[in-house]
């Protein structure tokens, strides 16, 4: 028993520090990466600016407005930790004025850049490249993680099909939860099988379940939860969480989720 009270305070730990420690580290290099880009607009509007509206030492009114407009849009970006270019994203925040004006700012500013502000330019190039290349290096590792955690739930499913003792649901929406995400082909392929089409088909598709599917996954959930209750012992607020959780689950499978007769589809 001493052994799982040190591993719930080793979890809770864990989970303190990704939540707190890491979000600070990552909420402060977003907000220099904010500032960098700010201070790259603004460069380009003033350069645009000066170019082609005589102004010196200030931005014109439009200019003014134009950037302050684009400040606001950074501030608000809630794409700004894997953003790229403005131009690679796939919502256009800017009003359809505004954009056609930094656009032409862009096209303008963009490769008179390297002349006027060389450092600068250069670095956000650079800045970019890494950026693009870190990005693809997770959004690999976080597929090939989905399609393993997809493969072995899909083989767990297949097992607790025959054995009675092992829940084929969890594994099987797992299974589909993680092909979705991680590759068409393995979607496609698991959506054939008659492992899917038995036991989770009619429930994804809004229809429902079949009372024996209901029965057998309330059945594992209150053994599983069982076992953890009289593992707590003394614990009295695990307990009480434990069964709030199993009255959840209980509520839930029994109104919220349809119940349809067996082969019907």
């Amino acid at each position: 028993m001493f052994l799982v009270y040190i591993g719930i305070v080793v979890i809770i730990i864990y989970v303190l520090y990704n939540y707190i420690i890491l979000n600070r580290k990552r909420n402060n290099n977003l907000d220099a990466k904010r500032e960098n880009e700010k201070n790259i607009v603004y460069e380009m509007i003033k350069l645009y600016c000066k170019k082609n509206h005589h102004s010196k030492n200030q931005l014109c009114p439009k200019c003014e407005k134009l950037n302050k407009y684009a400040i606001s849009r950074i501030d608000n970006c809630p794409f700004m930790e894997t953003k790229t270019f403005c131009s690679n994203c796939k919502v256009h925040c800017y009003k359809k004025d505004m954009r056609s004006q930094i656009q032409i700012v862009m096209r303008f500013s963009g490769p008179r850049m390297l002349f006027h502000h060389p450092i600068t330019a250069l670095g956000h190039v650079v800045a970019t490249i890494k950026e693009k290349r870190e990005w693809r290096t997770k959004m690999q590792i976080k597929k090939i993680l989905l399609i393993v955690i997809g493969c072995i739930s899909v083989c767990f499913g297949a097992i607790g099909a025959v054995l009675p003792f092992i829940p084929t649901f969890p594994f099987l929406l797992l299974a589909a939860c993680c092909f979705t995400r991680s590759s068409e082909k393995l979607d496609r392929w698991f959506k054939g099988t008659k492992l899917y089409k038995n036991n989770l088909e009619s429930y994804v598709k809004g229809e429902g379940m079949t009372l024996k599917t209901k029965v057998k996954i309330m059945s594992i959930i209150t053994l599983l939860l069982s076992i953890g209750f009289i593992m707590m012992d003394a614990v009295v607020v695990g307990k009480i969480v434990l069964v709030c959780i199993w009255l959840i689950h209980m509520l839930y499978f029994t109104f919220a989720v349809k119940t349809i007769k067996e082969g019907a589809r």
